[in-house]
């Protein structure tokens, strides 16, 4: 049965939910995520000055830790969901070197939305490049978030508008729409665990998400020609339509992503990068 008011997916970010792996799901630190799209929770008014202030506070704190992510190495447990398209989850190595290099490394295809899950920390680095607007305040999974919008200044640019939740304590994003001219408007929602750990000293429960979930049009994934064919295809002629992993509308995709930080800043992917060029 179709909900047409709201979309709320109650998700288990671990291995039970993608069911697929045996490993230790505590291992993975997945913490247990009701992602919800679509939907305003509990808004509330502030003075605009307060809210303001409040915004360009957190922005600016935002993009000064993100400028310290520089070289990242993670193991990834992906899970898509795509209309009519039966995908496994997969387990696989990602690496990215700022500003823009980006790989997954896996033994079979990984469904990805066509945005890379760093570019938008990325671009937020930049606060030359954009202008904050608050826009209130909404709770996010029971958390008590500024709603800011982010205006590009290159109006020419390929970013046309972003909207961030960001918890006013912790200065984490807990929800974006990320509005591109190439690739239309995302969805994400970003998790964190509550446990406080390092790798190489580095506080990842600030800087990095323990899990992802993006929603996005379904014609926007990575898709080889043959299964982008079968998104055009009619539920009398795809006959018995696949199972939604994740719970996505109709028209949408759906991409969980459930990281474990293994390297950060120190030179795991410069090298992966490098080594790809000598061969």
């Amino acid at each position: 049965m179709k909900n047409t008011q709201s979309i709320t997916v109650g998700i288990m970010l671990s291995f039970g939910l993608f069911g697929a792996m045996k490993a230790d799901a505590n291992a993975w630190n997945f913490p247990s995520c009701d992602a919800r799209f679509g939907k305003n929770h509990g808004r509330n008014e502030l003075p605009d000055n307060d809210l303001q202030k409040d915004s360009e506070r957190l922005m600016e704190k935002l993009a000064s830790r993100l400028a310290g992510l520089r070289d990242l190495q993670a193991t990834v447990h992906i899970q898509a969901d795509v209309p009519r398209v039966k995908v496994r989850p997969l387990t696989a190595e990602m690496f990215f070197l700022a500003p823009n290099r980006f790989r997954i490394r896996s033994p079979r295809l990984a469904l990805l939305p066509r945005q890379n899950p760093m570019e938008l920390f990325e671009f937020l680095k930049g606060s030359k490049n954009y202008r904050a607007l608050a826009m209130g305040q909404e709770k996010v999974r029971n958390q008590i978030c500024l709603m800011v919008n982010v205006l590009p200044l290159d109006g020419g640019g390929d970013w046309q508008l972003i909207r961030l939740w960001i918890h006013q304590e912790t200065a984490r994003v807990y929800r974006a729409e990320m509005t591109r001219r190439n690739l239309g408007t995302v969805e994400a929602g970003y998790f964190y665990s509550s446990n406080s750990r390092t790798v190489a000293g580095t506080n990842l429960h600030q800087d990095l998400p323990d899990s992802l979930l993006f929603e996005l049009d379904a014609s926007m994934m990575k898709l080889p020609k043959a299964l982008t064919a079968d998104l055009h295809r009619s539920n009398s002629q795809a006959g018995t339509v696949a199972v939604r992993p994740l719970g996505a509308p109709d028209g949408k995709a759906r991409v969980a992503m459930g990281f474990r930080w293994n390297s950060v800043n120190n030179g795991a992917a410069a090298r992966f990068f490098g080594a790809q060029k000598q061969d």
